[in-house]
Order: C-alpha cells, then structure tokens, then sequence
C-alpha cells in the first residue's frame, strides 16, 4: 500500500500575501514550511481560527502557485503569530510544491540565521545595508533611523528613539533611485539597544518586487 503520510516539510522561509477576501486588504506573512496537505506561516496580522486564506507561493528557480486553504491551528509568539493552513487546492498543484520545496533546498545553504532576544528565529536571505530610512508612528512626526539589513520580510535597524514592542510604523526605504514604503511592525527590540527588528505586514507587489530584486543583487 502506498504511503499516504503527506511529504516532509521543508523550510521554505517565503514571503506572501495573504488574503481573507470579500474585499479585505492583503498583508504580509512568512511561508515556513509547505506540503501538499498543509502550510505552516507566520505574519504580525491577527487571524481567527477557521478563517479562509489565498496566498501565492513564488520561489525562484520554481512556478508560482496559487493556494488556499483554512488556519486550523494559532499560537502567539510576542506580536507575532504562527499559524497552520489545512490546504484545500495543493493536490492540484503537487507537483509545482515539489519544485518549490528542492529549489528552498538548494539555496538553503546560502541563508543566515537571524535571532531576536524572544527566540524569533528566522532564515530569510538578508543583506548588510547602510541606509537612512524614515518611519513614522501613528499621531507622531516622520524621524530617521539607520537600516543595517533589510530583506524582503523586514529590516534590522538603529535608533535611539524609544519604539514599543508591537508598535506599527510606516516605514520610506530608499533603494538608490527608489523609494519603497511598506508598513511593518517592530517585533524585538533588546533593552538599552538601539537595536529594533521590524517585520513587514502591509506591503504592494511593486513594493515587494523592489525589494526583491534589491536584495537579489545585494546577496
């Protein structure tokens, strides 16, 4: 009898957005993990359990796959939140996950490790930078902060202002003659630091692409 445990899951560590429909705005989450059966993410937006998704998993080198599916699972790690999608439609697309799964393999060797003091491990490809960005919280005036890397799910950057945990800012990166403004949230910052860790979590395709291609080259 054939085996029908669904395949191993690989870290994929793939930057999406995601969608409720009937209209609602797409934000930002991380595909961590991906088989045919289920999909395990994360994202600083808050979902329901039961909640209907459709995202895309795009990974170079592998075709775009359009998925949906249902969060059976939640658990909130800080301002973030780890969910598990059963998959409704990745039958029909086994063997486009197949692909997606060996090119994360194989470029899996490349990706640094980036941890926060809350143990918010991530192995997105990130590259050093040293730019200026400005951010802005919600009733307050634009300031400046010092980016030392970005990739396409957040930016690490200095300043000496005091920004809360779980604070959401707008965020104008220039990339050369580009400027990208995303949304993020500040998702660790060490005590005494002028270290903040911020994750993307409204962000356009265009936006999105421009950081891609920024961080493609800069790697």
């Amino acid at each position: 009898m054939a085996d029908s445990q669904p395949a191993a899951l690989t870290s994929l560590e793939v930057p999406t957005m995601v969608s409720e429909g009937d209209g609602a705005p797409s934000v930002m989450a991380i595909i961590e993990h991906l088989n045919p059966a289920e999909c395990r993410m994360r994202s600083v937006h808050g979902f329901s359990i039961g909640a209907q998704l459709a995202f895309t998993l795009s990974v170079h080198g592998a075709p775009t796959v359009p998925l949906r599916g249902k969060i059976v699972s939640s658990k909130q790690n800080g301002p973030r939140y780890v969910y598990v999608v059963a998959l409704q439609n990745a039958g029909e697309h086994h063997e486009a996950i197949a692909k997606a799964n060996a090119a994360a393999r194989a470029r899996s060797g490349t990706q640094a490790d980036v941890k926060s003091i809350e143990g918010l491990t991530r192995s997105s490809a990130r590259v050093p930078v040293d730019l200026t960005v400005r951010y802005t919280q919600l009733g307050s005036s634009p300031r400046s902060a010092r980016a030392v890397n970005l990739s396409t799910g957040g930016v690490h950057m200095n300043t000496d202002d005091e920004i809360p945990v779980g604070a959401s800012i707008d965020l104008e990166i220039p990339l050369g003659g580009l400027h990208v403004s995303v949304r993020g949230r500040v998702v660790a910052h060490q005590p005494m630091s002028p270290n903040y860790n911020v994750a993307f979590f409204e962000i356009t395709h265009e936006a999105r692409e421009n950081l891609a291609r920024f961080v493609g080259n800069a790697a």
